[in-house]
This record gives structure tokens, C-alpha cells and sequence, in this order.
């Protein structure tokens, strides 16, 4: 692995001890624990701004938050309509989108109003995926279909357009579902209970790609680069496909001796959660045994067991943030207890963010957000002079354009 350090967020249904743990992967010793949330259930886990954990219960209508440095949680209560099937926070930190049955409701963070509740499934949701801009996201769920939404649409409850498309290709429900990056240009990849592996152009929807495997999945990942695709079956195996092998044919059928050198096979269970560090070097799997695994891709072999009590529902990767140990930095939870009735439009006008600039040097800032001190040096001091001043420039300029344009939108509706 890579000088920056990379650490394990996991979670299991039985929370006998805490509901999430924080991993030295290399070592295989518990950094941090987060106690008294219960036990998260699946793709509810989510880290906010390398500042905050949130995670949706299992089995009742609560989200639970936890600043990085602390064991408890935050003291507000968040109550949902319904138990959180899935849980998708935005890139930002701005929006929280909580799926529960066939619906999902888009909360703002800073303010806690309910946006939008929206109900276009027919079975219960089981994926939240925002892309790497926060700009849309990804829905799918047991009623086999896929659906891609514009975020902006959504939150002012426009019903034309609100949807940009849908995905119907599948015959069983949807298992998992990963966006690459580049936005609406990235590779949306999905697969399903029916036992194949879907890859869509996410800008227009078109599919380009469709690997049938030999079993039903129920998981996937791709690394960094987007070269390799991982995908974990309800046997207990992880397969790997290499995406730079150009296929004859859109469809392939793969056979189970096709398999036999890409595979890794561990696990006693059902595959729940994968992940892929940032040198795409490691690979993370958790299982229905109530283990969680740390691979060597290359080799496929077993590098660390991280022992759980019941069958794990998150696991991933993360660059450890420089906060978690800091036990004097305080972090409070700055989100309000969500509202439970859907703002109008009126209302929605009327919301003010507060949006506090930070005023710490570019380091501290740098630091905080998880990027390894041994970057900088004295020789470097200068450059980093330069660059905080290029930034104050650029504030000044996009302020001069914010006054602008509200000067511009203001004449013409006089």
C-alpha cells in the first residue's frame, strides 16, 4: 500500500460491542469503535466531510451520527418515516437521501428540511449511489429497475424531467450498484440476482457491455482506474474481470473453469460489502460469516481477518482523517433534526444557508482532510504563500460575479 494511510470502516448486525470500527488494515487492530447507534444496516454507512459518521439503523427509523473523534453519538435524535433501507450522503455534505420501502425522501443537511419525498419504485429500494459530482444519483431496488435522477430537479420537485431515465434490463432484483468517476460521463456498473453484470454509458443510458456469471451476485466494486471489476456471489466467492481486455461481442457468458484463476475464495457465506484501495492494490471483502478479509489482488491471497460477531453489512475503505485521534479538536454535529412534512415552494425560497468560510491555513485545512503531513517541508512554504493568495483572488472574483448576476436577474424580472 501507499504512504497515505488507509484505513477500514465496518459494521455487522449484532452492534455486541459497538456499531462501527474503525481498522488498521495492515495490522489488523481496531483504531476507533463508535458505540450506542445499534447495528447499521446495509448501505447506510456514510462518512461526511472526513468530520462526521452517519448510519441507519437496522431495525428501527433512527440515523445515527458521530463526530470522527468521538465513541458516542451526537445527541440529536434524527427520526425517519421508516426503517432506512439505504442511505446516500452528497459529496458536499449538503444532502442526505434516505431510501425506505419504494420511496425515498432528499433532506437537507444544514437545515434539516425534507425536500422531496418521491415514490417511482414499485419494490423496495436497495441502492443510493450519487455520482462523483453530487450533481445526480442512482436508485435501484427489488422492482429489477435502475433509475437515474437530476439532484437539482428533485429538490425543487420539478415533475417534468425530474427523472432523466430508467434502466429495465434486468429480470431480478438489482444486488448493487457502482458509479466511476467523471460525473455523468462516468461507467455506471450494476448487477442483479439473475446472475449477470451490467455496464451502462451513465450520460445517455446505453448499454455496452453485459457479463453473465455462472451464479446469482450480490455485490460489486471497481478499483481507482476502472480497470478492474470485482464481483463478490451469494456462494461466498469474489471474481475479478480485467476491463481492458476488449471484448469480441457485447454479451459475454462467462463459465465457471473461465473463473478458475481470478477468483478468491474464502468465505463460507454470501458476499455483502467490497471495496478496492486507492493504489488498487487491496482488496477489502465482508461476508454473511461474519468476517471481513484484506486481499492482495495480485496474488489473491489472504492478508489480514478482521473478526466480526454476526454477518457484516458495511465495509470499506477510507483515508484516515487526521482528526480521529485528536481528542481535543471539537467537532459537534452540526446537522438539525431532520422534519418530518415536505417543505413547500414558498418555503424553499425562503431558505438562507449559513456556509462558514474557513479561515485556516491552507495546511491545517490540507491536514484535517486526511493528507499526510510529510508532504510539506520549509521549501515547499513559499509555494504554498503563492497558492493561498491565488485563492483569496479567486474569491474576490466569484463574489464580483455573484453580485452580477443577482443584479442581472433582478432587471430583467423589473
Amino acid at each position: 500500500m501507499t504512504d497515505c494511510i488507509e484505513i477500514a470502516l465496518t459494521s455487522d448486525t449484532s452492534a455486541q460491542h459497538w456499531s462501527c470500527c474503525a481498522w488498521d488494515v495492515r495490522t489488523g487492530t481496531q483504531l476507533m469503535t463508535y458505540r450506542n447507534g445499534g447495528p447499521p444496516g446495509p448501505n447506510t454507512l456514510n462518512i461526511i466531510n472526513n468530520q462526521v459518521i452517519v448510519a441507519g439503523h437496522l431495525t428501527k427509523p433512527l440515523l445515527t451520527a458521530w463526530p470522527i473523534n468521538r465513541q458516542e453519538p451526537s445527541k440529536v435524535k434524527y427520526m425517519l418515516p421508516a426503517i432506512p433501507g439505504a442511505v446516500a450522503v452528497g459529496p458536499d455534505g449538503n444532502f442526505c437521501i434516505v431510501a425506505h420501502g419504494h420511496s425515498f425522501n432528499v433532506y437537507n443537511l444544514k437545515t434539516g428540511d425534507n425536500m422531496a419525498s418521491v415514490s417511482q419504485h414499485y419494490g423496495k429500494i436497495n441502492v443510493l449511489r450519487f455520482t462523483d459530482d453530487g450533481s445526480h444519483f442512482i436508485s435501484a431496488g427489488q422492482d429489477c429497475r435502475i433509475i437515474v435522477w437530476n439532484l437539482s430537479r428533485t429538490v425543487q420537485q420539478k415533475d417534468n424531467g425530474r427523472m432523466l431515465y430508467e434502466l429495465a434490463d434486468f429480470t431480478l432484483p438489482v444486488s448493487d450498484v457502482v458509479v466511476g468517476k467523471g460525473g455523468m460521463k462516468a461507467t455506471l456498473a450494476a448487477i442483479s440476482l439473475d446472475r449477470s453484470c451490467k455496464l451502462y454509458d451513465l450520460a445517455n443510458g446505453k448499454l455496452f457491455l453485459n457479463i453473465v456469471f455462472p451464479v446469482a451476485l450480490s455485490v460489486l466494486t471497481m478499483n481507482a482506474l476502472e480497470t478492474e471489476l470485482y464481483v463478490g456471489d451469494k456462494m461466498g466467492s469474489i471474481y475479478a474481470c480485467n476491463l481492458q481486455s476488449v471484448p469480441r461481442s457485447k454479451e459475454i457468458h462467462l463459465q465457471q473453469g473461465l473463473l478458475t484463476q481470478n477468483i478468491f475464495m474464502r468465505h463460507e457465506k454470501a458476499i455483502t460489502c467490497l471495496s478496492v484501495s486507492m493504489d488498487c492494490e487491496t482488496l477489502l471483502s465482508g461476508s454473511e460469516d461474519g468476517t471481513v478479509i484484506v486481499w492482495h489482488v495480485k496474488t489473491r491471497q489472504k492478508l489480514k481477518v478482521l473478526p466480526h460477531k454476526a454477518s457484516i453489512t458495511n465495509a470499506f475503505f477510507l483515508v484516515m482523517p487526521r482528526a480521529m485521534f485528536n481528542q481535543s479538536l471539537e467537532l459537534p454535529v452540526p446537522f438539525p433534526p431532520f422534519h418530518k412534512v415536505v417543505i413547500t415552494r414558498q418555503e424553499r425560497e425562503r431558505i438562507s444557508i449559513e456556509m462558514p468560510a474557513s479561515k485556516r491555513p491552507l495546511r491545517e485545512r490540507l491536514e484535517l482532510m486526511g493528507m499526510p503531513a510529510a508532504v510539506y517541508d520549509n521549501d515547499n512554504a513559499g509555494k504554498i504563500q503563492e497558492l493561498e493568495q491565488e485563492i483569496e483572488k479567486l474569491k474576490a472574483i466569484n463574489q464580483q460575479l455573484y453580485q452580477q448576476s443577482i443584479q442581472d436577474i433582478t432587471n430583467e424580472k423589473h
